[in-house]
């Protein structure tokens, strides 16, 4: 990981802080994840905006949690968060297995899933990063038997806060007021598209969300990086078809400068919602990294 307080040649250089795992997973090395059923009725039905957890073992059996909200009514045929397919011991971008969200989108529109990763929305020493103090990464790999059945596939940072389960539909269509006061979003949004998403300091109507130019691939990996420095500045990289994990990674053809205030204390986030289309979507691989550590906890 790139990181100011890890480059020798930079005045932060502090001569002992190095990298710390927040998040560390992969279908393949790691078992699947243990997905509560808090806040679930006895048919499986949830409402949007309910929450429940999981929990992700690492490949050296430590665990990662991870608060999810429900995006959508979950009905009772929901498919739950697991890890489906033929699971290989070596990944290829067109592997259709790993860790799916599903969920409802086979039988409704727009439903899906926001997890906090490491831990709360409202931030935790094992998972929180206060900008203008701390550098990091959030490092994705996907699968996808069709990304235009998906119009919200992405990661960031976002200011601590409640779930917001309207964030996905503002970042699908491009336009309106995101909800999320202070945030950073990369991925797909809107079918096929690269894009990024950003606001500052809750400027409603004018957050900014910058198409990349580029599209995903009809099906197959894609990977995509954030990048956080420790002046709170974000960069974005990316590459399709690649195998997880792998590939030279590339700033998109078009991208957008944003930079966090000094001060604001973020959490990493996932936000998944489909189009009511029967196709999957695979998590291969989540690695998200922060440095300096948090007195407390422990560095990997």
């Amino acid at each position: 990981m790139r990181s100011d307080v890890l480059n020798k040649n930079s005045n932060a250089y502090d001569g002992k802080s190095r990298a710390e795992k927040i998040f560390e997973w992969d279908y393949i090395s790691c078992c699947p994840p243990i997905v509560s059923n808090t806040g679930v009725s006895a048919d499986g039905v949830m409402a949007e905006g309910d929450k429940y957890a999981m929990l992700f073992p690492g490949a050296n059996g430590q665990l990662y949690p991870a608060a999810c909200c429900n995006i959508g009514v979950a009905a009772a045929t929901t498919n739950w968060p697991t890890v489906v397919g033929t699971v290989p011991s070596v990944d290829t971008s067109g592997t259709a297995a790993g860790l799916s969200f599903h969920m409802d989108n086979g039988n409704a529109d727009n439903t899906g899933i926001e997890m906090v990763l490491g831990g709360s929305q409202f931030g935790s020493n094992s998972n929180k990063f206060i900008a203008g103090t701390h550098s990091g990464s959030i490092d994705v790999t996907w699968g996808n038997e069709d990304y235009s059945d998906y119009d919200c596939m992405v990661i960031g940072f976002r200011k601590v806060q409640e779930f917001a389960p309207g964030h996905g539909d503002i970042l699908a269509a491009a336009s309106g007021d995101p909800i999320y006061t202070d945030f950073v979003a990369f991925g797909v949004q809107s079918a096929d598209d690269v894009q990024i998403a950003s606001d500052l300091n809750d400027s409603g109507s004018s957050a900014v969300y910058t198409d990349s130019t580029q599209a995903t691939a009809a099906s197959g990996n894609h990977r995509f990086r954030i990048e956080l420095a420790s002046s709170g500045a974000v960069t974005y990289s990316h590459i399709g078809a690649a195998v997880m994990r792998q590939g030279v990674l590339a700033a998109p053809s078009t991208t957008a400068s944003f930079t966090f205030d000094s001060g604001d204390i973020l959490v990493p986030y996932l936000f998944i919602q489909g189009i009511n289309q029967d196709s999957d979507v695979w998590l291969k691989s989540l690695d998200i990294a922060r440095s300096p550590s948090i007195d407390g906890h422990s560095v990997a």
